[in-house]
């Protein structure tokens, strides 16, 4: 199960920085299509906000293993789509879930064999969280073990979001490290496409 947060109000950016168009596609539709070739990834539940039409008509065609949901406080930060992913994802899965994947929509550049690596890492290892990283920096996606689902539906910007939690388990989170610099890019401003380009290229 994996959660891609698609809501964001792309502030930084000029236009929404999702639909930018990247080698014939845009970002959003990159990030979906990857983790949909992972190996084990059976669902994905795309959260909406800003831009919610547009979002949804560039993925739409993916099939029924892609799921949309709308974030009515976009506005409010990142916290509030990841807890309204959580509430979509165990309300209709309940106790079937083992385990979370989070990823922001501009992990484009995060191929398939990183989410089959945090996963085969999470079913050996079952710890609390495992993160991909490159050279030992740690990026996206992360994973997030069932068993701390309420917590993360407790999150709140005051309390810096997902960093609470990823601190407060910080000795039971396996660093996943890749060879792949895609872990730790993504798209704030139109001056990190230059920077993209040049990691991609090492």
């Amino acid at each position: 199960m994996a959660i891609v947060l698609a809501a964001g109000l792309s502030r930084r950016f000029p236009g929404n920085k999702l639909l930018y168009t990247w080698e014939g596609k845009p970002v959003i539709r990159w990030t979906v299509e990857n983790i949909l070739n992972s190996k084990y990834v059976d669902k994905i539940v795309v959260v909406l906000g800003h831009d919610r039409e547009r979002i949804h008509d560039a993925l739409k065609d993916l099939g029924d293993n892609v799921e949309f949901t709308y974030n009515t406080n976009y506005f409010e930060g990142m916290s509030s789509s990841v807890k309204t992913g959580i509430r979509h994802v165990y309300n209709k899965y309940g106790d079937k879930i083992e385990a979370i994947l989070i990823a922001p929509g501009d992990t484009a550049w995060a191929p398939p064999e990183v989410y089959d690596l945090i996963i085969d890492v999470f079913r050996e290892k079952k710890p609390k969280i495992v993160v991909a990283a490159y050279n030992g920096r740690r990026g996206h996606p992360i994973l997030f073990n069932a068993d701390i689902i309420h917590e993360l539906m407790s999150i709140s910007e005051e309390t810096r979001g997902l960093k609470a939690i990823t601190k407060k388990y910080n000795y039971e989170t396996i660093v996943a490290n890749t060879i792949y610099p895609g872990v730790i890019l993504d798209l704030d401003t139109y001056n990190d496409l230059n920077r993209i380009k040049y990691m991609l290229k090492k």
